[in-house]
């Protein structure tokens, strides 16, 4: 399964907003084959030259993520963490968490806040996903502006 970080590598991490997003946003597009690694403008400059074709090749070889999951709305998101704060997995996973603290970077989070968004970094993680735990909705049962979908 490819990751967030791994396909940041490949993006040019200027948060420029040419395309609407921050590179983070981007990648999370990408993750979920919203957005296809063509669609940034910055990429087919040539200072990036065969970037597209590597992220093609890294997203050729990953495996799509699951039909069902989670969705953030950039747009409601204000990227307070509170989702992140109450997400099963990383109260039993990551001990940052269960002292109300934010993930220690590279740790394997179901989200986390990037840019002030949150972002879907390992959605296989997810708790309602491996283990059809249907009662499982505390990101977002919680999120206060309603940018967590779960489908």
């Amino acid at each position: 399964m490819v990751t967030l970080e791994e396909l940041l590598e490949f993006l040019p991490r200027l948060d420029c907003g040419q395309c609407g997003l921050t590179c983070a946003e981007f990648g999370a597009f990408l993750l979920s084959r919203e957005l296809s690694p063509g669609d940034c403008p910055v990429l087919h400059e040539p200072d990036y030259a065969g970037f597209i074709e590597a992220l093609e090749e890294v997203l050729a070889a990953a495996v799509p993520p699951p039909a069902a999951g989670m969705q953030i709305d950039p747009d409601k998101c204000n990227g307070c963490g509170i989702c992140v704060a109450m997400c099963e997995y990383h109260l039993g996973n990551c001990p940052e968490a269960r002292l109300g603290q934010g993930p220690r970077p590279g740790a394997k989070v179901v989200f986390q806040v990037i840019n002030g968004v949150v972002v879907v970094t390992h959605q296989e993680s997810c708790t309602r996903l491996i283990q059809a735990a249907e009662k499982c909705s505390k990101c977002e049962k919680h999120c206060p502006t309603g940018a967590v979908h779960l489908t």
